[in-house]
């Protein structure tokens, strides 16, 4: 599996990079989340924008942004607009993602931007070329809380992802029975043997899951999220418990 480098953090390689999530609806709220976070054991936040109250006002964002970048020091920063029909908390037109997508991006304040897979469409590719153009990174995100689709679909989603120019290809999917984690990680297993042109992220959501967030090193997801007491997504792990298992199972 490659990997790539972002503020001397290499993603792909090692232990799999922890990223908490940040999910206020005031700027003041979300800030101070930031500066908690910055002195914590993760390697990245994910500012989760669905939330915030004022995420379409351009001036607001912009502010939130500047203030988040500031806060953070060296840790990396994830800007995601979770939409409603991925399991966010708002919905958006094409042409308000694709606002958002390209403010996020002149902000200069963000290393990484989520873009969803089914949400941009034909426009994927010129979306993340216009985030490398801006040397922002892309997490091409897949969420289906309701199932988990076969390996082959999932593997090929992540391929198409790759295709599209995606840095990080991610899935988060729903098990509804024991064997769907092992599909999860099975596909997850085959994107880094079989094609290792990026890193990847996945993940089996809910409780039944949690154990994919734990395993990424042995099966090759190259990230996970973890609880740093609020929880964006059913399943995530408390920090200090995903720190502990992560350097239990370190393969070297």
């Amino acid at each position: 599996m490659s990997s790539i480098t972002i503020r001397r953090c290499c993603i792909g390689e090692g232990r799999p990079k922890v990223i908490v999530p940040i999910v206020e609806r005031t700027e003041a709220a979300i800030l101070q989340k930031a500066a908690a976070f910055s002195t914590s054991s993760a390697d990245c936040v994910e500012w989760r924008a669905d939330w915030f109250a004022d995420a379409l006002d351009a001036d607001a964002l912009s502010r939130c942004l500047r203030g988040l970048r500031a806060a953070l020091g060296e840790k990396l920063l994830l800007v995601t607009f979770r939409t409603q029909a991925e399991g966010g908390e708002a919905a958006l037109t094409a042409d308000q993602y694709a606002a958002f997508c390209a403010a996020v991006c002149a902000s200069g304040c963000a290393e990484l931007l989520d873009i969803e897979f089914f949400s941009a469409g034909e426009r994927l590719p010129q979306w993340i070329a216009a985030a490398h153009a801006a040397g922002v990174k892309v997490v091409c995100s897949s969420h289906d809380f309701q199932k988990t689709p076969p390996r082959a679909e999932l593997v090929e989603r992540m391929v198409r992802m790759q295709q599209a120019g995606s840095d990080l290809p991610k899935l988060a999917v729903m098990p509804t029975c024991r064997t769907d984690v092992l599909e999860l990680l099975a596909a997850t297993a085959e994107m880094a043997d079989h094609h290792p042109e990026t890193p990847v992220i996945t993940m089996s959501m809910g409780a039944l899951g949690a154990v994919s967030r734990l395993c990424g090193e042995a099966f090759g997801s190259a990230m996970t999220f973890a609880n740093p007491g609020t929880a964006s997504a059913p399943g995530q792990v408390p920090l200090d418990v995903v720190d502990t298992v992560l350097d239990s199972l370190r393969l070297s």
